[in-house]
């Protein structure tokens, strides 16, 4: 599963059809998160529906104070294994290495309860098509420092990045070449160059390692 390091999802990188209202189920540890997430929910456009009926994410309210397992093995029974799960973290930011635990267990989303109702139902778009969508502001310190820093790529040119956001919104060589304005071949070169720089042996995967970077926007 590809993994997206940001929350303002490119417009085309969903997939999914943005007119059709997603289901979504809600669990809460209270009543008063539980109506905070679904006031969020419905602004972001979505269906609210019952545990026990058909929906196509479970948003699972959760905040520092939720004892969770130790083991990501532990923790992975509490996922639905035939639903997609996004965490909707309400709080101080979680414990450092919390969002890794929670993604590994099989966790499709992580986000903070105060993300725009716009975003969240990018994000939820996203997660209908097969991403993991991390929100940035829940992987930094308390210096401001993200915990994904260390080991980062190698910084891309300016009409690298243009060429990498692009490459996220779906668009061919062709396309991205009448974009900007220049040859095929020079897109291909760009292109080259992304992969060697991020250590990625295919486009989707360069997709993938600009979104857990920060490098786009998803």
């Amino acid at each position: 599963m590809q993994t997206a390091f940001a929350v303002d999802l490119p417009r085309k990188a969903a997939l999914a059809d943005v007119n059709a209202p997603l289901a979504v189920a809600i669990s809460a540890g209270s009543a008063s998160l539980r109506a905070r997430i679904e006031a969020l929910a419905r602004r972001s456009g979505a269906r609210i529906t019952a545990e026990t009926d058909l929906y196509d994410v479970l948003l699972l309210g959760l905040d520092s104070a939720t004892p969770l397992p130790a083991s990501t093995q532990a923790l992975s029974l509490l996922i639905p294994s035939a639903a997609s799960v996004c965490v909707i973290w309400t709080g101080n930011a979680p414990p450092r290495g919390t969002v890794s635990r929670l993604l590994r267990a099989g966790v499709a989303g992580v986000v903070a309860l105060d993300i725009t109702p716009v975003r969240l139902q990018s994000v939820l778009n996203a997660i209908q098509a097969g991403l993991q969508v991390i929100d940035p502001a829940l992987t930094r310190d308390q210096s401001g420092s993200s915990f994904a820093t260390a080991g980062s790529p190698e910084e891309l040119t300016e009409r690298e990045q243009e060429v990498l956001t692009m490459l996220a919104e779906g668009l061919s060589n062709k396309e991205i070449s009448s974009r900007l304005g220049i040859s095929t071949h020079t897109v291909k070169f760009h292109i080259s160059s992304i992969l060697g720089k991020l250590g990625a042996a295919s486009r989707t995967e360069a997709v993938s390692i600009g979104m857990r970077s920060g490098r786009v926007a998803i």
